[in-house]
């Protein structure tokens, strides 16, 4: 059996951090899962760093449908999720390089301060929950046409720590809500690692990404799922 793990960047490796943050290549549950299937499936891994909904579409198709794949567990959402100032591509000059350097950035310092003012008043993310809905739902459709019988996974969006929550505002309710998409979408088929991982050992300290802890749980649940579908 050929499986495709389709993320954005929680399932890539992350070297370049201190010893308490740090997962190696060898620690991420893509990499694990294809030692524990060895010999059995074939496990292909491919992160895209920011991936959404909506780019996932291309990228699905040209990384993972085009391999025609028999199995593809998806894990992205929270750039799709995240409360943002801006919506996607803005074209604010605020954003401008140019314009934060003649300005000395104060306009971004001003709503970096008052971030959760600002995400109350004006909300806004980068894929709304309809399109998040409609991306999915493309994917798995281009997907499929190249593999009739292939299975689907999903794992959910992690829920972010307090300190991300009162900078963000309703940034778990957003994620709650993405959640039931995909659980309603993927039913028996969505893993919430939430519920997998205790809290305190689920997420790195920028609140966003995977320990290596978690990293193991995870792969140890899918090849465990995975197993019990090819008996």
């Amino acid at each position: 059996m050929r499986i495709i793990v389709f993320s954005d960047s929680l399932g890539r490796p992350r070297p370049d951090l201190d010893e308490l943050n740090r997962t190696r290549y060898k620690d991420v549950y893509g990499y694990l899962l294809k030692n524990y299937v060895q010999g059995r499936h074939e496990v292909d891994l491919c992160y895209v760093e920011s991936l959404d909904s909506e780019d996932a579409i291309f990228w699905g198709q040209r990384m993972v449908a085009f391999r025609e794949p028999d199995l593809v567990i998806f894990h992205f959402g929270i750039n799709d999720a995240a409360p943002r100032l801006f919506k996607k591509n803005s074209k604010s000059i605020i954003l401008n390089r140019w314009f934060r350097k003649l300005t000395r950035d104060i306009f971004m310092k001003v709503l970096n301060k008052y971030r959760y003012f600002f995400t109350r008043l004006f909300p806004k993310t980068y894929i709304s929950l309809s399109d998040f809905r409609k991306n999915i739902q493309e994917i798995v459709k281009e997907i499929t046409k190249y593999s009739p019988n292939i299975t689907f996974y999903a794992v959910s969006i992690s829920r972010v720590p307090e300190l991300l929550e009162t900078r963000s505002w309703q940034y778990n309710q957003n994620i709650d809500n993405y959640n039931g998409i995909l659980r309603e979408l993927f039913g028996t088929n969505f893993i919430d690692i939430n519920q997998l991982v205790k809290p305190e050992k689920l997420l790195i300290s920028d609140g966003i990404h995977l320990t290596a802890f978690a990293h193991r749980q995870l792969a140890t649940y899918l090849c465990e799922k995975i197993e019990q579908e090819c008996e």
